[in-house]
């Protein structure tokens, strides 16, 4: 084989091996998944331990894929396949129905995320509150707007503050999922960062959370579930939400640092 020929291989394998590293998703059973679940990032921690129940208690695999709420109701309509749909919050949930990619009749909601300021264990850069992340010298990161939840709230919440341009300046990077800006937080790659509550109780000894006020905040997180109009399995599909939402499943959204009681949401969303 010429030395030419021998690149061309080379780079075509690094190639192919990069373009499989960057797939997203996490599958509980992806060679013979009979479900397939496209959901938001922020949902991820228990969806992953829900579907790997589900397929023990009723022998169903499940595969899940994960992106921004408009990330993965995209990859799924684009693909026109998946079982159920599992978004951040009603708009992503009423951008489905409008797109006919899900049942409205099988909406469901699961569980509640609320907006944090996350910082590094022992807040390092004694940041108490929204003015503090203008102060110089201080790397904030936030989520995508196009695609994520937390990216649509992190700018109306600065804004409503009065402070756009003065945390803008600061803000050194656009996280693609919650879950990447969680992990720029503990690699020390940023001082702060807009993030949902939960994260805080799967890393305690690496984060924690300073609360806003109720006024402060412009929304929450409500994680809804749908059977997706593509699916060709309706019934496992519709049994799958009824898991997630049954105490069984809740327990685990509890677990992991989710709200799953309307009226505890009150405290922090009026």
């Amino acid at each position: 084989m010429s030395l030419i020929n021998r690149q061309a291989l080379l780079i075509s394998t690094l190639l192919l091996m990069l373009a499989l590293i960057m797939i997203p998703g996490s599958s509980c059973s992806p060679s013979s998944a009979n479900l397939r679940i496209f959901a938001a990032a922020g949902a991820k921690p228990a969806i992953d331990e829900i579907c790997q129940k589900f397929q023990e208690k009723y022998g169903v695999a499940v595969e899940a894929s994960y992106g921004g709420g408009g990330e993965a109701l995209s990859q799924m309509t684009l693909s026109r396949r998946g079982d159920v749909y599992v978004a951040p919050e009603q708009r992503f949930m009423e951008m489905a129905a409008e797109k006919q990619a899900i049942d409205p009749e099988t909406v469901k909601s699961v569980a509640y995320m609320i907006p944090v300021i996350a910082v590094k264990k022992g807040n390092p850069k004694n940041i108490q509150n929204l003015a503090d992340l203008a102060k110089p010298g201080i790397k904030v990161a936030v989520t995508r707007q196009e695609t994520t939840l937390l990216g649509k709230y992190a700018p109306e919440i600065f804004a409503k503050a009065g402070l756009t341009e003065e945390i803008g300046k600061n803000i050194i990077t656009e996280a693609a999922r919650p879950d990447n800006l969680l992990t720029m937080l503990i690699m020390g790659q940023v001082d702060a960062g807009i993030i949902w509550h939960f994260y805080q109780v799967q890393a305690p000894d690496q984060i924690e959370n300073i609360y806003l006020l109720p006024e402060q905040l412009t929304g929450i997180g409500e994680i809804q579930a749908a059977v997706s109009a593509y699916s060709q399995d309706k019934k496992s599909a519709q049994q799958f939400i009824d898991f997630i939402t049954s105490a069984e499943g809740k327990a685990v959204f509890k677990q992991l640092g989710y709200l799953v009681d309307a009226e505890e949401v009150k405290e922090y969303w009026p």
